[in-house]
């Protein structure tokens, strides 16, 4: 059913009387941008001919309806709360929305695909309604037409220009002031009625801001000046910056009829800027410059050490022990560290130099144009500054110190991430020596070129996981006698897969994969990727198969692996026996209480243990009755020379009597020839592996073997 017309001159809506409501819409109608009037249920209470034109939509059809129905793009939760905050009295709508504000105007598509912007305005003399003005984006807002007579608005249309938020004067042909809004007359300290007819400059006060002579501006400057930003000068002598922009009025023939000035203060937004500038370069606790800013000063003496070959330093610092201060006394204690060691930093470093906080306890120094040598004893005075600093926080006193990593930059210095990149393993190498040192970054010759390397591993470690390029060998455990030949033991070993598809040993990034925390995800992954084969292969019978995985001391605290392990168990159905967990002794001693807990987790679940590298701590035997392992793997470096050195027998001989005593069986590693076969067997060790017995190979021929 098409909609039904109802005539502009019979509707009348409930808030305005017949005269109101009729001296509106002739207002609305005299402006050329499209406009409606809405209450606060988004009813339409009245629409201009100008909105006709620019939404297809006729005043008859719309009127009394809601706009959502109109213009289903504005039926949105965000233009109906717009629309009910402007429609609030005036000193609810202050403290909720600010005038000019993007936070008072809505973009939506129209019928046409074309970006329309609504700009919605309370009526100030009528709380609960609001007026809306639609229009194109990019279109440039007009102002009301002249009437017929060619004067400029009647007092209707000064009521409407009373509500705009912006401050507006309209001026005649001669450049004097015919009115002036609240805005206005707010900003500039006159009334309207005290300053009609009086010319333009002697009201309106503005400077040039980029002059130091504080000299007004002439008329003739003043409407020469469009969007620019000006100084203005208050009545009282008060000056703030505003933003001014102009608009010609002409009639017909095309005559200067007049001139439109609309002005707002921009000191707020200003305040603002410089503020959000300041947060965007700066670290708000310590107040020093933030990591932002340190890069993008960094890459400036990059450029600029290529270009014109000049030398630079780079300080990377670490807080040692910083942790002990914010755990004993909390956050709020933490950051006064932070403030109290930039404070000591600064007083060691030349005024050129630049600081900057760029991490939790870590901050960065750049030395522009700074010799080694001297970058050298500028990070020494720091450190020593350090020593001498004691924090005190209530009733206790904190002795501090400083790792710093020192780089030099130049025109070979290939890029910021590299320099940040040999800055960071430097200073962790310098909190490796024992901290409270300085290390230089040496390329191929320092300890952080070392750690450097094993970060470049890291990226191909994740990468691998991510591109499932690891790939899973096993080697044999011969039992050494009839006992133990029932059950086949293997090891299962995890080699890399390389972009051209060559195999990488585990020793060449297993090193790296501990020092940055990514063994529990390769151990996760040889760990799902064994059960799924073994699964797929029927392989899981423990009476015939045991096999044995290495865990990593980072694994042995990580809930997330114990978790993972347990849930393919449990998925699975595992039987008991068929898996064996490799733990070293160093790391089952050194996270004792983290280990006995995830093995008794697992041995419920039907797992065993085998204690790795047995022998090479400092206290083996003392910490191996507090382990529950049913293995005991003999280190190999005792067992590859017991041919020839009595000590390194005698020892094989003693663990693997203890392991006896304690009901353990025993694994001797690294039998690589027969003649230390036949005297372990002669010893009673209970099962050898090495390349005396095996080479390592792929897990699927172990299927194929057992098949």
């Amino acid at each position: 059913m098409a909609q039904e017309r109802i005539s502009a001159e019979a509707f009348h809506p409930d808030q305005f009387s017949k005269s109101d409501y009729a001296q509106l819409v002739e207002v609305i109608e005299a402006c050329d941008v499209g406009l409606c009037i809405l209450d606060q249920q988004l009813r339409v209470l009245a629409w201009n001919r100008r909105l006709t034109e620019i939404v297809g939509k006729e005043s008859g059809t719309v009127l009394g309806r809601s706009i959502e129905r109109i213009l289903p793009a504005l039926g949105t939760p965000q233009f109906a709360k717009l629309v009910n905050t402007v429609s609030q009295p005036a000193d609810e709508y202050e403290t909720t929305i600010t005038p000019g504000a993007s936070g008072t105007r809505h973009h939506f598509r129209g019928d046409d695909d074309r970006l329309k912007r609504a700009s919605v305005r309370p009526l100030v003399m009528h709380p609960g309604c609001c007026l809306v003005q639609i229009s194109d984006v990019g279109q440039e807002p007009s102002l009301p037409e002249q009437s017929e007579n060619g004067l400029i608005a009647e007092q209707r249309s000064l009521a409407m220009l009373s509500s705009v938020e912006d401050a507006v004067i309209l001026l005649d042909a001669e450049g004097c002031i015919e009115f002036a809004n609240l805005a206005a007359e707010g900003m500039t300290g006159h009334q309207n009625r005290d300053i009609a007819g009086r010319p333009l400059q002697e009201i309106y006060q503005v400077f040039d801001e980029s002059s130091d002579a504080r000299v007004r501006l002439s008329f003739e400057e003043i409407v020469g000046i469009d969007n620019r930003i000006l100084l203005m000068m208050h009545r009282e002598g008060l000056t703030f910056p505003i933003e001014q922009s102009i608009s010609r009025l002409k009639d017909e023939q095309g005559r200067d009829v007049g001139t439109v000035l609309v002005f707002k203060d921009v000191s707020q937004s200003r305040k603002l800027a410089a503020q959000l500038n300041w947060q965007a370069s700066h670290d708000p606790i310590t107040r020093l410059y933030n990591r932002t800013e340190f890069d993008r000063r960094l890459s400036q003496l990059l450029e600029e050490a290529e270009v014109e070959g000049t030398k630079h330093c780079l300080l990377y610092l670490d807080i040692d022990r910083f942790k002990v201060v914010n755990d004993t006394c909390g956050h709020v204690a933490g950051d006064e560290l932070l403030r109290q060691v930039g404070s000591i930093i600064k007083h060691a470093i030349r005024s050129s130099d630049l600081l900057a906080r760029v991490g939790g306890d870590e901050f960065a120094i750049l030395l522009s144009n700074c010799a080694l040598d001297v970058a050298l004893r500028i990070a020494d005075a720091i450190r020593l500054e350090f020593q001498r600093f004691r924090f005190a926080w209530e009733d206790k006193t904190f002795s501090q110190s400083v790792s710093i990593g020192l780089v030099s930059i130049d025109s070979a210095s290939e890029g910021l991430q590299q320099v940040l990149s040999f800055a960071d393993t430097a200073c962790y190498a310098a909190k490796e020596a024992g901290r409270d040192q300085v290390h230089v970054y040496h390329p191929e010759k320092s300890m952080a070129a070392v750690r450097h390397g094993e970060a470049q591993w890291v990226t191909r470690i994740r990468s691998a996981l991510e591109q499932d390029r690891f790939t899973l060998f096993v080697q044999p455990i011969l039992g050494l006698d009839e006992k133990h030949n029932v059950t086949q033991h293997y090891e299962v070993l995890i080699r890399m897969i390389d972009e051209s598809g060559d195999l990488i040993p585990p020793g060449a990034f297993i090193p790296a994969a501990e020092r940055y925390d990514l063994m529990p995800s390769i151990d996760r992954w040889v760990i799902g990727h064994l059960i799924d084969r073994m699964v797929e292969n029927g392989s899981c019978d423990g009476d015939k198969l045991r096999m044995f995985v290495n865990l990593s001391g980072h694994s042995l605290c990580d809930e997330q692996t114990l978790q993972m392990i347990l849930d393919r168990i449990r998925h699975h159905d595992l039987p008991d026996g068929l898996l064996c967990f490799e733990v070293t002794e160093t790391a089952a001693i050194s996270n004792l209480s983290s280990a006995k807990r995830f093995m008794q987790a697992l041995k419920r679940f039907g797992c065993e243990f085998a204690l790795d590298d047995f022998g090479s701590g400092l206290s083996s035997f003392g910490y191996l009755k507090h382990l529950p392992v049913e293995y005991l793997k003999i280190d190999g470096s005792f067992v590859k020379d017991m041919i020839d050195d009595r000590i390194d027998e005698s020892m094989v001989d003693a663990i693997n009597r203890i392991g006896h005593i304690m009901e353990l069986e025993t694994i001797a590693e690294c039998v690589e020839s027969e003649d230390i076969l036949q005297r372990l067997i002669g010893m009673g060790v209970d099962f050898a592996q090495g390349y005396g017995i095996r080479h390592p190979f792929p897990l699927a021929e172990m299927f194929e073997e057992n098949s």
